[in-house]
């Protein structure tokens, strides 16, 4: 067990092979970290106690050693318990190490090869990406950035843009504050409140349900090739999206649009016609 008195917040700068690596973010006067194998192997138990740490200024490390005769599906796995003040920030990377970050940081930037990632909330950015994994957020203050190969996203309410990305998965955002940026090449998406700016929304094969918060203007691009686009907002027909809060463009190529009233929760739905394409403006 490592143990340093510190009450502000820190940067935690990770570096993780195998194993689960748990962070915890909370009002605490000291910041612990303890490294242990994962299973009783000399190799496991040497990999821990080699494990960097060190709490260098605001800065602390924890650097899991990558000698180049180890692969990554045979490296040592271990368990990593990180505790932190409340606000601190998270950046790094892992190989095949799940990380679970509950509590609340100021930004996380993380990068991982093969392996899951869930984080609490955020006061500042959000970005996360994984080549082969489920990946999850709490609230974000600032901008959130989820990217996975293969795996689901989920958020929950976003003050600021989102980007969020999956070639095999679904996508879940609570709200955006912002502009959106949203794409599945096999999965549904559903956003529950948008207020403003532009949100492109664009999935192969899965549904799309989008809510447009209350009382918010709202120009909308709406095309599937083989499903329907339905809407409870007021059709004004073809418009220029200028003076209006929100835009929202949506491509499917074999699934059912749906925009409505977030403040509706069952919206009484009519399908227009069209062929499922509609292009409309909506000022209610």
């Amino acid at each position: 067990m490592y143990e340093f008195e510190r009450t502000e917040p820190v940067t935690l700068s990770l570096r993780a092979i195998a194993g689960i690596v748990e962070i915890d973010a909370g009002r605490s006067e000291t910041v612990q970290v303890e490294v242990m194998p994962l299973d009783d192997s000399p190799a496991a138990r040497q990999t821990a106690e080699n494990t960097r740490v060190i709490l260098d200024g605001d800065t602390l490390i924890v650097a899991v050693p990558t000698p180049d005769r180890w692969r990554l599906r045979r490296a040592p796995a271990l368990r990593i318990t990180v505790k932190i003040p409340e606000g601190s920030t998270v950046s790094g990377d892992s190989a095949a190490a799940e990380v679970r970050a509950t509590g609340l940081y100021r930004d996380v930037h993380l990068k991982i090869a093969s392996a899951a990632a869930h984080v609490g909330d955020l006061l500042g950015d959000l970005h996360l990406k994984s080549a082969s994994g489920d990946l999850s957020v709490g609230r974000v203050g600032g901008s959130a950035y989820l990217k996975s190969a293969s795996g689901k996203i989920r958020t929950g309410d976003v003050a600021g843009d989102v980007t969020a990305g999956t070639a095999s998965g679904d996508i879940r955002i609570g709200s955006g504050g912002g502009s959106l940026d949203a794409g599945s090449a096999s999965g549904h998406i559903t956003v529950g409140s948008l207020t403003t700016g532009r949100a492109r929304v664009r999935t192969a094969s899965g549904d799309v349900t989008v809510g447009v918060a209350p009382g918010t203007s709202v120009w909308l691009d709406l095309n599937t090739a083989g499903g329907h686009s339905i809407t409870d907002l007021a059709s004004h027909g073809e418009s220029d999206p200028a003076g209006t809060a929100l835009e929202i463009r949506v491509r499917t190529a074999s699934g059912t649009i749906r925009i409505h009233r977030a403040a509706d929760p069952q919206p009484p739905a009519a399908v227009l016609p069209g062929a499922g394409n509609m292009t409309a403006s909506d000022a209610a």
